[in-house]
């Protein structure tokens, strides 16, 4: 769990490091602006780990037995 947060932790700071250097006009900034970014929504969001679940079909077939299971009938 605390490596996590320190990895994402870094994403930001990496993140927010590539903006700056950007605005600063820093030499070939637009490759570092979209890597930047790039670091900066892994860091913000959880969307590494959350996205091999999203995609999975067994994930989707749990929720939609469960979806069914939870409709109380008329």
């Amino acid at each position: 769990m605390q490596q996590r947060i320190i990895i994402r932790n870094v994403l930001r700071g990496i993140g927010i490091l590539g903006v700056i250097l950007f605005l600063l006009g820093y030499p070939r900034s637009y490759s570092l602006f979209i890597g930047s970014g790039v670091a900066l929504f892994l860091g913000i969001t959880d969307f590494g780990r959350q996205c091999p679940l999203m995609l999975s079909v067994q994930h989707h077939l749990n929720r939609m037995k469960l979806k069914k299971q939870s409709q109380v009938p008329h």
